[in-house]
């Protein structure tokens, strides 16, 4: 559903700016009381930045589109972050974009009650370091009343996660200057295992131009 929201607002030639402002209009048509944080639309070479802020950036064909957003709803947070193809996938792209999912999937199958997140990290890390990828933030975080609390999922702390914890899980691989592809998804956690809460498909979305 969330996929078909995004895809909707998306139209060529429109700015970054103006699809933040209409995601943020949806939202807050649709029962958010507030935005999480600043929502990013980063469009070609700026979703190769983790932390990229909107620009006037217009999309155009072949571009790749970085979407991270969340609303606050009873005074809690949420996080999510998608990826969108305008016309293609290249070769290179679609290689990444299966990494960064197998990552994912393979942090959020190992979350439960109990487990030391280290162990889980390290071994993504890694996966990481085969591949020549740099990691420039940690694989996710806390999040309740603010959108960052502790713990932060890096293999640094010796982390142990407990039930009904609420987590991020959002690794991302990025090439400066090219792209980035990040996928995130909020996570409660379990006694066995974890519920993901963030209810979108994770297939490759390529949108025709």
């Amino acid at each position: 559903m969330l996929l078909n929201i995004l895809k909707n607002l998306l139209d060529l030639g429109q700015t970054e700016k103006e699809i933040a402002l209409e995601l943020e209009r949806y939202m807050k048509m649709n029962g958010a009381e507030d935005l999480a944080f600043e929502t990013v639309v980063a469009s070609g070479p700026n979703s190769s930045m983790p932390h990229a802020t909107l620009t006037d950036r217009k999309i155009e064909s072949k571009d790749i589109i970085q979407f991270d957003f969340g609303c606050k709803v009873n005074g809690y947070c949420s996080d999510f972050s998608r990826v969108l193809f305008i016309g293609e996938i290249t070769d290179e792209q679609k290689r990444v974009y299966d990494f960064v999912l197998k990552e994912q999937e393979y942090i959020i199958s190992n979350l439960k009650d109990g487990l030391n997140i280290k162990e889980v990290l390290k071994q993504v890390e890694d996966y990481y370091s085969k591949e020549n990828y740099d990691l420039l933030h940690s694989f996710g975080h806390n999040l309740g009343l603010d959108i960052h609390e502790e713990p932060v999922l890096s293999s640094r702390y010796e982390t142990k996660i407990k039930k009904n914890m609420l987590l991020t899980v959002e690794p991302g691989v990025y090439f400066p200057g090219k792209f980035g592809i990040r996928i995130e998804d909020t996570i409660l956690i379990n006694k066995d295992n974890s519920n993901c809460l963030t209810k979108s498909g994770k297939a490759v979305c390529v949108i025709k131009s």
